[in-house]
């Protein structure tokens, strides 16, 4: 058992290490973003301009952009730069918009109660507090699990029979885990980045780091 376990977190942490070139350049321009947003006014006003049309179409604006952002974006990516067999397939897609839509919703409630939590502040200490909340409760309990599953069930094309002898081949928690630490990795800066934003900007901010992270692994798998 703890030969096993040993091997899956290998596996994860292998994963983690070939996202690390793809990880670093997100959060280069993540950073960047930052940076644009409190030191040049234009790019403030634009990003204000998107949290207040955020705010106004809220639950709305989370449902639809992260459907579109976590799935439909990613999708027309494949078709463009991967082949057909290394691409989803059209049918996916309506199930991946539910998806990621019903996950866009889960995250807007997720950034509202930190901040009801922990405040607005983007000193050291609330960052910290908000992304371990988010990495080491969120993802474990909530976000990781859902996207094993709901992956799976997309993948076996909703049949509950195909669903539940892939799960016999390859277990639940051998699935999780190396995932798990492949996002830890990847993720725990990024989500910093994410939360130095305003409230309003965390969710449009996240749903930009997400296309752009589908990108860029689209383009290094494309030229591995």
């Amino acid at each position: 058992m703890r030969g096993h376990l040993s091997e899956v977190v290998r596996l994860g942490w292998g994963g983690a290490k070939s996202n690390l070139l793809p990880g670093a350049v997100l959060w280069v321009l993540g950073l960047a973003l930052v940076i644009a947003y409190y030191q040049i006014g234009a790019v403030a006003g634009v990003l204000d301009r998107l949290g207040d049309f955020k705010l106004r179409y809220s639950p709305w604006f989370a449902i639809v952009s992260t459907a579109l952002f976590g799935s439909l974006i990613p999708w027309l990516v494949q078709a463009l730069f991967l082949k057909g067999g290394e691409k989803q397939p059209f049918r996916h897609v309506p199930w991946l918009l539910l998806f990621w839509g019903f996950h866009g919703w889960q995250v807007d409630w997720l950034y509202r109660i930190q901040a009801g939590l922990f405040g607005n502040g983007i000193d050291f200490w609330t960052i910290l507090k908000k992304t371990l909340v988010d990495e080491f409760v969120w993802v474990p309990f909530f976000a990781v699990w859902q996207l094993v599953l709901g992956y799976l069930l997309i993948e076996k094309d909703g049949s509950v029979k195909e669903f539940k002898a892939a799960l016999k081949r390859k277990p639940f928690l051998d699935r999780v885990i190396p995932l798990m630490i492949a996002n830890w990795v990847v993720w725990i800066p990024a989500v910093s980045l994410i939360y130095l934003f305003p409230l309003p900007l965390q969710l449009p901010l996240m749903n930009i780091i997400l296309a752009l992270w589908c990108l860029i692994l689209t383009f290094f798998a494309k030229n591995a």
